[in-house]
């Protein structure tokens, strides 16, 4: 019997994103170099999930900066990965929006979708953002002081 081809997941990039140091304490930040209208996406990127040990171990260390919630995942894909909560478990994201800093009134979201025992986030503008404006989302209430 012939196999048929696997859906090919796209990972799309806004085009003119840069990194750039914000010169206050958040060190380096996400810029686009053209203007982005709401709802528009700007990457997708898949994610590595770490169970609830390598997320305790990545804790002490500076990556504990660039892990994510890992969200709802199906059980397949809980059991591949090890993670028996994953309320104690963690991502690390694979692509530029890791850098997206901290705002109280961010102007994109991160949304996460499981394909084919993957984890994908999504990063998407939740209204325009002019060009070389920083792209921010929210970490939750309490990230800031949790690192305190």
């Amino acid at each position: 019997m012939p196999r048929t081809a696997a859906k090919l997941r796209q990972l799309p990039r806004k085009e003119g994103l840069y990194l750039k140091h914000t010169g206050g304490v958040k060190g380096r930040g996400v810029f686009c170099t053209k203007a982005i209208k709401k709802g528009e996406v700007l990457e997708v990127t898949p994610a590595l999930l770490l169970n609830e040990q390598e997320t305790d171990a990545v804790d002490d260390t500076h990556l504990v900066n660039y892990t994510f919630v890992t969200g709802t995942i199906s059980a397949k894909t809980r059991k591949k990965a090890g993670i028996q909560d994953t309320d104690s478990a963690s991502s690390v994201l694979l692509g530029v929006m890791t850098f997206c800093n901290h705002d109280e009134h961010p102007n994109a979201e991160i949304q996460w979708e499981e394909e084919d025992g993957t984890v994908y986030y999504t990063l998407v503008a939740t209204r325009s953002i002019p060009k070389n404006t920083e792209i921010c989302t929210t970490y939750g209430d309490g990230w800031f002081e949790d690192r305190m």
